[in-house]
């Protein structure tokens, strides 16, 4: 039990998982909504072989930053479902990063 860590609670585990809510956002939009119309209707599959393996990254991000949260108790088990199922959803991860942001807030 000696080697278990704990991770204090600061504005800087705060803004990393917010950073990697919104990349992880903005990629899987990027990714959908830009590389899978192109891909389709202009014939342009380029966009969706560099934007998976980038959104791959930053989704594996979020989730190690999310455990890592868990983890430091910043944030519960509802709260990381309620993250990890908005992650899935196409502009759920901005929504995800204002809630962040308020609860950041609330905790400082």
């Amino acid at each position: 039990m000696g080697n278990v860590k704990t991770h204090p609670i600061t504005n800087e585990g705060w803004g990393r998982l917010r950073f990697a809510v919104a990349l992880e956002g903005f990629t899987l939009i990027t990714l959908v909504l830009v590389g899978s119309t192109l891909k389709h209707f202009a014939d342009m599959p380029i966009v969706v072989q560099v934007m998976g393996p980038v959104h791959g990254l930053a989704f594996l991000l979020f989730v190690y930053l999310l455990i890592e949260a868990l983890a430091a108790r910043m944030i519960g088990g509802w709260a990381a479902v309620r993250l990890f199922i908005g992650a899935m959803i196409p502009f759920g991860g901005f929504f995800n990063e204002r809630w962040l942001a308020k609860k950041a807030k609330a905790a400082a």
